[in-house]
């Protein structure tokens, strides 16, 4: 016979901080690295506006590409660690869901700026 489960089962608190430091801290090394490689290698300007940064229009490979497809590589490998968390772990609920939260917004962060590259790129 099938009943609900706690509202409690598989929820940590300890873990739940744990995943917030590790995103808090993927976050801020993921964004002063993406400014850092792409003002400090490519030549970026802090100060340009427009629809997209010049550089994008550039027909060679960048290293922010290369940075960026590190971090969609970086945002899969969360992704598929919340598989493995939400059968293996003690507290699926939160290890999955702090995996899961971690690789979605990595992907989609660089997925989007590699896509909006791709854009400029054929526009140009």
């Amino acid at each position: 016979m099938d009943r609900p489960v706690d509202r409690d089962a598989g929820v940590s608190a300890s873990q739940e901080r744990k995943w917030g430091l590790i995103g808090g801290l993927t976050g801020t090394v993921v964004g002063v690295g993406s400014a850092a490689v792409a003002v400090g290698i490519d030549g970026a300007s802090f100060y340009e506006t427009g629809l997209y940064p010049r550089i994008f229009q550039r027909q060679e490979i960048l290293a922010m590409d290369l940075y960026m497809l590190a971090v969609l590589i970086a945002g899969a490998g969360f992704s598929a660690a919340a598989l493995v968390f939400a059968r293996r772990s003690p507290y699926p609920r939160t290890e999955s869901y702090g995996a899961g939260l971690m690789g979605l917004i990595l992907s989609l962060l660089a997925g989007v700026l590699l896509f909006t590259r791709l854009m400029a790129l054929l526009a140009a």
